[in-house]
């Protein structure tokens, strides 16, 4: 298995990695922005990646997995098949028809359910999820993701009762992409400057 820093690298090359004034999710601009759905395109990152998950997952009680629709899904998928866990998907829209389900898969209530994500910016995504898991009857109090924008997501998650672990944090990985030759040292003084103008709240989600 390769190390994060060479998953790193070859994140950044497969383009899961990129740079300039991206516009993100309601409005909001970032000078880095991560699309981890390409590597479905890439099954030996991909397999990496989820490799990487499962051993964060080893330190977790868990009976169930949960990827986060849709980067996350493929990933703990991969999980899934790797270490013989079961998995459940949670719809992003209700099933209007037939059962009207919300989660997919089969489980049982109090099970402790282990939820896979790919990035974790404000957390709302994630507690999504975790909301209709939990009224599911789940128990879910970690989270595993590939990568925490630290820009109060993991804060979040803990004031609701879940914690964070993360392969990457955004000041980790902005290094080790500069130490590899692919972020310059202005760029990573810009994502540090980011990171602190632009944080979220536990009560609010004002953003930069």
């Amino acid at each position: 298995m390769s190390t994060l820093e060479e998953l790193a690298v070859k994140l950044y090359d497969a383009g899961a990695v990129q740079l300039g004034d991206i516009e993100a999710m309601n409005g909001r601009w970032t000078p880095v922005y991560f699309d981890f759905r390409v590597i479905v395109s890439h099954p030996q990152i991909m397999m990496a990646v989820a490799e990487h998950l499962q051993n964060l997952a080893t330190e977790i009680n868990h009976d169930i997995l949960c990827g986060v629709p849709y980067a996350a899904l493929p990933l703990a998928a991969v999980m899934s098949i790797n270490t013989n866990t079961p998995m459940i998907m949670k719809r992003k829209e209700t099933k209007l028809y037939a059962t009207k389900k919300t989660i997919e898969g089969v489980y049982t209530k109090n099970q402790n359910c282990l939820v896979v994500e790919d990035v974790v910016t404000s957390g709302g995504s994630l507690l999504e999820t975790i909301s209709s898991l939990r009224d599911a009857g789940l128990k879910v109090t970690h989270a595993v993701v590939v990568l925490n924008r630290e820009q109060g997501g993991a804060s979040v998650l803990k004031a609701n009762g879940v914690e964070l672990r993360p392969l990457f944090d955004l000041t980790k990985l902005a290094q080790i992409l500069s130490d590899a030759g692919r972020f310059s040292h202005e760029t990573v003084n810009i994502i540090t400057e980011h990171i602190k103008v632009c944080q979220f709240g536990e009560k609010d989600n004002f953003f930069c």
